[in-house]
């Protein structure tokens, strides 16, 4: 018998971005960077933030879209 697919997480944090890196040796360096951390329901997200004093906030990108609509 087959054994039933695991739930995917629920509560979901991510963030992106882009950096610039100035080097002596290499000049001018663009990184891309992603975060993304899963939680099995949206109670862990809460313990853990309220566990680790730690906050989610929005990045620029998306503040810009909520203020622009």
């Amino acid at each position: 018998m087959s054994q039933p697919l695991p739930q995917p997480p629920r509560g979901i944090l991510q963030d992106a971005g882009e950096l610039h890196v100035l080097s002596e040796h290499s000049g001018q360096v663009h990184h891309r960077h992603a975060l993304v951390v899963a939680f099995n329901s949206e109670e862990e997200l809460r313990q853990a933030l309220a566990g680790h004093r730690c906050a989610y906030r929005h990045g620029r990108e998306i503040e810009e879209r909520i203020a622009n609509g």
